[in-house]
């Protein structure tokens, strides 16, 4: 009895799962819902939310929760690890939604290559999430600027 009790609870829970549109926490999801939203001038009001979400690949959106940060016009989301499969979407499909308290911003994603503005949002991460990478730690990350969409 308890194995059927717990097969049915873990089918309820993954169908309540994937019924979600968005990420819960850490899970994966799909299509972002919300307010759209015009492409910000400026992004300090987000310099206060500690989780954004980001939906990649436009043809099965994917989304997730991540950190991210922002300096001046610009808008951060960085990974540890380049093979994460919202990293590899954004390889193939720059297109993205930036969800933030329930406003929708449509952009696309840039990978940042320049040692001088990477060293800035490392910077400005370890600042707003008190932590610190390892030089060996970040040759293994990826961190891209988040644009608006192209005109």
């Amino acid at each position: 009895m308890r194995t059927l009790s717990l097969n049915v609870g873990f089918f309820v829970c993954a169908f309540a799962t994937a019924a979600c549109s968005g990420p819960i926490g850490p899970i994966a999801g799909g299509a972002l819902e919300g307010n759209q939203q015009p492409w910000p001038q400026q992004w300090e009001f987000a310099d206060d939310c500690e989780n954004v979400l980001l939906q990649t690949n436009s043809a099965d959106p994917y989304s997730v929760t991540l950190w991210g940060v922002s300096i001046g016009k610009n808008f951060y989301v960085a990974s540890s690890d380049q093979a994460t499969k919202w990293a590899t979407n954004l390889d193939n499909d720059p297109a993205i939604i930036l969800g933030i308290e329930g406003n929708l911003y449509a952009g696309a994603a840039q990978r940042v290559a320049d040692p001088t503005e990477i060293a800035e949002v490392l910077e400005k991460y370890s600042l707003k999430y008190d932590f610190y990478l390892e030089e060996s730690e970040e040759a293994k990350g990826v961190i891209y600027r988040l644009n608006p969409e192209p005109e």
